[in-house]
């Protein structure tokens, strides 16, 4: 069965499971998760047994000549909304959208229009990944893996943060790489303490910490990687800390596998660095679903019970934090298997 014929029957299975006639979607990105059809400006609906797909009318032949799972409407000079004319003609009296997938323009005017809210369909198709979707990630990762071992070389003292930015960002791209999946992180010395620095033109010294923060989008999907070392002799608190965070990551790392919440994840790599002494250090999450997205569902913190399935992609991404001085945070992104996880990030030589 073609993948996108098999998303839009899976979806098509929650809506009866949530009491529903239909989903109304206006983003890009779920659009072309379900058909393949990556294009702007398009709105789909899809019921218990059909889907459309309302687009302007250049782009009708293109997806016809793709696409015979999903009917193709157009709308160019249509007067009102032909979705949600669509959604009467049928008398589809509990049509829903995702607010959290939609601007703010559209979901108002879907509110008024009486579709119901109706958070996590889509995300929790897309949390899972199957086929193709596996190769790709794992590609996407390999790049930005392999990017560490051809840049680092090149990251000498008096270089800057946004240059070695650029580096990672072409080195990527030349690699197949579409560009980079997030607002990439250089941070050093100081810097690296901020686990969401904006990259500057602060220049690197010597015998200071450099992090690392970074991935591309490679067939549509993220990748997503940290990797922290010290540009110079090492200090004694840089390697103990260091060592406290990898042995953090290690715990975590081994606790991924299906049928684990995530919460336990990020306890393996919480309790760890506590048990250290630097729990109050260790300021955000451990981790994140990647995909089409770089943050997707499921979240491994303390507050989310979700249970990994064999398919999710993850990220494992602990880390202590002190500030004024230097953070430490390795990060990478896994996919979760039925007795453990693979990590596609494997630093690779280059």
């Amino acid at each position: 069965m073609n993948i996108h014929v098999k998303r839009i029957k899976d979806l098509q299975y929650m809506l009866k499971q949530h009491g529903l006639d239909a989903l109304a979607m206006g983003r890009t990105l779920e659009i072309g998760f379900l058909t393949g059809f990556h294009l702007d400006d398009c709105e789909m609906l899809v019921t218990r047994s059909g889907a459309w797909v309302f687009m302007p009318k250049m782009f009708v032949e293109q997806f016809r000549s793709q696409i015979d799972f999903a009917a193709a409407v157009p709308v160019d000079g249509a007067a009102g909304s032909p979705l949600l004319a669509k959604v009467k003609e049928l008398k589809l009296r509990r049509a829903a959208f995702e607010p959290e997938a939609e601007t703010y323009k559209r979901g108002t005017a879907w509110r008024k229009a009486g579709l119901q809210e109706k958070d996590g369909l889509t995300g929790a198709l897309r949390s899972v990944k199957e086929g193709e979707e596996i190769e790709l990630l794992r590609r996407s990762c390999h790049i930005a893996a392999k990017a560490f071992g051809l840049v680092k070389p090149r990251i000498k003292t008096g270089c800057t943060e946004m240059s070695v930015y650029r580096d990672l960002e072409d080195t990527m791209q030349a690699m197949g790489a579409k560009g980079p999946s997030f607002n990439l992180i250089v941070g050093f010395g100081p810097n690296s303490a901020m686990p969401h620095h904006v990259s500057s033109d602060r220049k690197l010294r010597n015998n200071e910490t450099v992090l690392l923060d970074y991935g591309c989008v490679y067939g549509h999907y993220c990748s997503d990687i940290t990797r922290t070392y010290f540009h110079g002799r090492p200090t004694e608190e840089f390697k103990k800390v260091y060592s406290i965070v990898a042995a953090s990551q290690k715990a975590g790392l081994a606790r991924v596998r299906a049928g684990v919440k995530t919460l336990d994840v990020d306890a393996a790599c919480r309790n760890t660095i506590a048990d250290a002494g630097y729990g109050q250090y260790f300021i955000h999450g451990t981790g994140h679903g990647i995909g089409l997205e770089i943050h997707e569902y499921p979240r491994l913190n303390t507050r989310c019970d979700a249970v990994l399935r064999a398919g999710m992609a993850v990220t494992v991404e602990p880390g202590i934090y002190l500030h004024g001085k230097f953070g430490v945070r390795i990060e990478d992104s896994v996919l979760v298997t039925k007795t453990g996880c693979e990590i596609l990030t494997r630093t690779v030589k280059k």
